[in-house]
């Protein structure tokens, strides 16, 4: 279970965290929720696809494998991507919001103390500085906070605008494996190429203008990646695992 708290000098000037990749370190997830704002270097190795939620919401993922807890981009403690979603990249920080009274609240970063990134043998990179300062660990994280929290706003006006157009389009995705496993879902989807091609000049100039037509594309196109998973996924199968 995590355990929160509101990230302090003091309480926690000793705390570091284990940056190297592994099952271990909580980094086997078959996906993870991504941002627009990173499209541009999701969509170079990651298939970037809609995923509904049970009250109707979509979430903007990327793909890592096909099954539970399978990342096949995890080989041992690589990560073989140059990019790694922000998400990810956070742990085991998160933003949270502290209210001051007659303020707007403000962000302000929190930890998860359970979290398997928090060394317990003083190994691991410093978080503040040996007299309080921040290490440059934390500013590193505190950008990539940054890509989240403004995120979170940016997926919110993405998805209103491809919602309003109904260019979200769900899809069946079906594979089968060398060893003649398969896998079937559909509870993915993507842009819908036709309609996207199909709208008004004005529509199309809206988009285009709002920055959110170029969104529409990335997906699209990130969905090429998705046979670089497949060829993963088969390696793995002859070699055994």
């Amino acid at each position: 279970m995590s355990q929160y708290q509101l990230l302090n000098n003091v309480k926690h000037k000793d705390l570091k965290i284990l940056t190297r990749r592994g099952a271990d370190v909580g980094d086997a997830v078959s996906g993870c929720v991504v941002y627009p704002t990173e499209l541009n270097e999701l969509q170079k190795h990651y298939p970037v696809v809609f995923q509904k939620q049970d009250d109707g919401s979509w979430l903007l993922i990327a793909l890592f494998g096909f099954e539970n807890n399978e990342n096949l981009f995890l080989e041992n403690d690589i990560w073989n991507a140059p990019y790694i979603p922000a998400v990810i990249e956070r742990e085991p920080f998160l933003i949270g919001f502290q209210e001051r009274q007659g303020q707007q609240p403000e962000p302000v970063v929190h930890v998860d103390l359970n979290s398997p990134r928090i060394s317990k043998d003083g190994s691991g990179e410093a978080v503040f500085l040996e007299y309080g300062g921040n290490a440059p660990f934390l500013s590193r994280v505190t950008s990539i906070l940054t890509v989240v929290h403004e995120g979170v706003a940016e997926t919110e006006r993405m998805l209103k605008a491809f919602i309003a157009l109904d260019l979200i389009a769900p899809f069946s995705l079906e594979m089968e494996f060398e060893n003649s496993t398969k896998f079937q879902t559909s509870r993915y989807a993507t842009i819908d190429k036709e309609k996207l091609l199909t709208l008004s000049d004005e529509q199309v100039g809206q988009l285009h203008r709002s920055g959110l037509l170029r969104y529409a594309y990335l997906i699209n196109g990130s969905m090429s990646n998705m046979q670089h998973l497949v060829n993963v996924k088969n390696s793995r199968l002859r070699q055994g695992r």
